[in-house]
C-alpha cells in the first residue's frame, strides 16, 4: 500500500471536519511546492543591478552598510 492509499484509509476513519482539515493541509502543501518550484526556476541573475537606480542605494555601499550597523547599536 502506498502513502496515498494509507492516507485515504486513515482519512476515511476521521469525522468530516477533521478530514476537511487534512484536505486543506494537503492543498497548502501542494501550493507551497508549486510556489517553491517556480521560485527556484528563476535565476538570481535576473535581479543583478535591480537597485542601481534606486535613490536609497545610490551612495557608497560600504557607507550604507556602516549606517545600517549604527542603527542597531
Amino acid at each position: 500500500m502506498n502513502t496515498a492509499d494509507t492516507l485515504y484509509e486513515l482519512v476515511k476513519t476521521l469525522p468530516e471536519e477533521q478530514a476537511n482539515l487534512v484536505l486543506i493541509f494537503a492543498e497548502f502543501l501542494r501550493q507551497r511546492l508549486q510556489s517553491n518550484a517556480s521560485e527556484q526556476s528563476e535565476p538570481l541573475s535576473n535581479y543583478f543591478g535591480a537597485l542601481k537606480d534606486s535613490p536609497n542605494f545610490n551612495e557608497d555601499p560600504v557607507e550604507i552598510q556602516r549606517a545600517m550597523r549604527r542603527e542597531w547599536d
